[in-house]
């Protein structure tokens, strides 16, 4: 079976509290559990900080999805999980800033107003695509 790509979705803080528990656990809100299912071991997690709209990882998933409550994050449980490793970090101030990409991904095609592809990147998971097309 083909890997997937996915939009996985941090604040700075969220990035940090993921990096201090070992960089390992990939959580999303109960109500995304839909789409977590779809995820499997093999696939690829890119990881979007918001606030500063800039990418900073990738994760390679490691199990099938599963539940769980144990404290990661301080704002939420994020209880819909998958096991992950870190394959690639940056730091804040060496991150890709989604901007710099507008030619290469469709959200920024045809917008009636420029400002509109951040609204993209304000759910995850989301499955991204090889073709550069966000589904």
């Amino acid at each position: 079976m083909a890997k997937k790509y996915w939009l996985a979705l941090f604040t700075g803080t969220t990035w940090e509290e993921f990096l201090e528990y070992g960089a390992k656990t990939m959580g999303f809100k109960e109500t995304k559990k839909k789409s977590v299912q779809k995820i499997s071991p093999g696939d690829y997690l890119i990881c979007y900080v918001s606030g500063i709209s800039r990418f900073i990882g990738v994760l390679e998933v490691s199990s099938k999805p599963y539940f769980d409550e144990t404290k990661i994050w301080k704002m939420a449980t994020f209880p819909q999980r998958v096991d992950v490793k870190l394959l690639h970090k940056l730091e804040p101030n060496a991150s890709i800033p989604v901007i710099d990409l507008k030619d290469e991904l469709s959200l920024f095609k045809n917008l009636k107003n420029p400002k509109l592809w951040a609204g993209f990147f304000l759910s995850a998971p989301r499955q991204l695509y090889p073709s550069g097309v966000i589904a």
